[in-house]
């Protein structure tokens, strides 16, 4: 099999992938993110259809976008992907998100951890050669997900209760619908005076259909500190974003 280092797709933004404003949504973006990987992963005979028979398969860990602008409706952008390392547990993928005429969006680091499918708990990589994970030594040169604090007593808190269409079909709640729920903390006139400029978010666990979740939100000078917490009071998802003024 020949190994591709890196893999690219181009698209263009539509009117009806848009936000309010215009812009590409993170999560659009976090979208492409899972697709390049999978496309890329099953390219190099590590995908879905790979896994399955070892009952284990990836589940995302980590996302850290850095952005210094976003396309807008109508342009075109190309994400490319490659595998930075890996070893029996997980692995870590970057990405580069460019415009039609070259120029770079932004960049992403993302952690995939395997797991069993049955036990939920850690899988082993190590049944796969060591050239189905073909290392790209291609700089991304944004910082990896930081540990992120826990927002303090005086965080602003929303409630939420996961409803069907906030699941994947695996009928955990997927990955872009704990993001929906962080950016609608915000209202309206906020997305028009600012735009994320960093956003990091840890998968600690899984929450399921009819669960009924706490959003907390601390502003700090480092960012907006954020954690979904499960009805079991344990620790879901934890976020921050910083943001830039709208130029």
């Amino acid at each position: 099999m020949t190994q591709h280092r890196q893999f690219s797709r181009s698209y263009m933004l539509t009117a009806g992938e848009s936000d309010a404003e215009g812009r590409m949504p993170l999560t659009l973006l976090t979208e492409r993110l899972i697709e390049n990987a999978t496309e890329h992963a099953n390219a190099l005979g590590i995908g879905y259809a790979d896994l399955l028979p070892l009952g284990i398969g990836w589940v995302l860990s980590r996302v850290s976008v850095e952005m210094t602008s976003w396309p807008a409706i109508n342009e075109a952008y190309t994400v490319t992907t490659w595998i930075e390392s890996y070893n029996r547990r997980f692995s870590e993928r970057n990405f580069e998100i460019t415009g039609a005429d070259g120029h770079v969006y932004g960049y992403a680091r993302t952690v995939w951890v395997a797991i069993n499918f049955s036990s939920r708990a850690l899988a082993d990589l190590s049944a796969f050669s060591a050239d189905r994970f073909p290392l790209d030594s291609r700089e991304c040169p944004i910082a990896r997900t930081p540990r992120i604090a826990t927002p303090g007593d005086g965080a602003e808190t929303d409630t939420y209760t996961f409803r069907y269409r906030d699941l994947d079909f695996n009928r955990h709640v997927n990955t872009v619908r704990y993001i929906d729920l962080i950016l609608n903390h915000w209202p309206l006139d906020h997305f028009d005076g600012k735009v994320a400029a960093r956003f990091d978010i840890h998968f600690h666990h899984e929450c399921h259909f009819g669960d009924t979740v706490s959003l907390r939100v601390e502003h700090t000078d480092s960012g907006d500190i954020c954690d979904i917490i499960a009805p079991d009071g344990t620790r879901a998802v934890a976020a921050r974003l910083i943001w830039r003024e709208v130029q």
